[in-house]
């Protein structure tokens, strides 16, 4: 593999096995997560879903991101297009050492994809907001507006997400 960019571009979308063998060949540095906030902030769908999907298995596994990496991901959000890559954000946030400014940012981007076609983005949308009504006084009054439009979803999994919500913590 030449660069991650290209690597990434390998990526169809589905097989994540590539996704970890990038991870494997470029590593989890500083300058490997400053490279994938970069891609996923340039639009391409199949790299900027790639390189979400990363960030958050990282995320996942632990590691955080730099207050820099943080702010170029979040200045970034309207740049992804993929509901792929907007999906693997609002699975992250709650991983994200966010400012309030930050936050409010994020939830502000979140509350724009509770209403998507796709009813997998729709729950994580609303969860995303859920865990940013923490960080925000601005993210509240959006996250229980999602929460409640949630409950009335028509689709069964975002209404099992917001039931996830309601119950005490330990279901979330």
């Amino acid at each position: 593999m030449t660069s991650l960019e290209e690597a990434l571009g390998q990526f169809d979308g589905k097989e994540t096995a590539v996704l970890l063998e990038i991870r494997v060949a470029f590593g989890d540095g500083a300058a490997f997560r400053d490279d994938l906030v970069r891609l996923a902030g340039q639009g391409q769908a199949p790299i900027a879903s790639g390189a979400t999907w990363l960030i958050k298995a990282l995320l996942d596994d632990g590691v955080r991101l730099t207050p820099s990496q943080t702010e170029a991901l979040v200045g970034d959000l309207d740049a992804l297009r993929s509901w792929q890559a907007q999906l693997h954000v609002c699975q992250s946030v709650g991983r994200l050492e966010l400012s309030v400014l930050q936050a409010g940012t994020c939830a502000d981007w979140a509350a724009s994809l509770v209403h998507s076609d796709r009813p997998f983005l729709r729950a994580w949308a609303m969860d995303a907001l859920q865990h940013l009504a923490s960080r925000s006084p601005h993210a509240r009054s959006l996250a229980e507006a999602a929460l409640a439009a949630a409950e009335q979803d028509p689709a069964a999994s975002v209404r099992a997400r917001a039931r996830k919500w309601r119950k005490p913590a330990k279901g979330r």
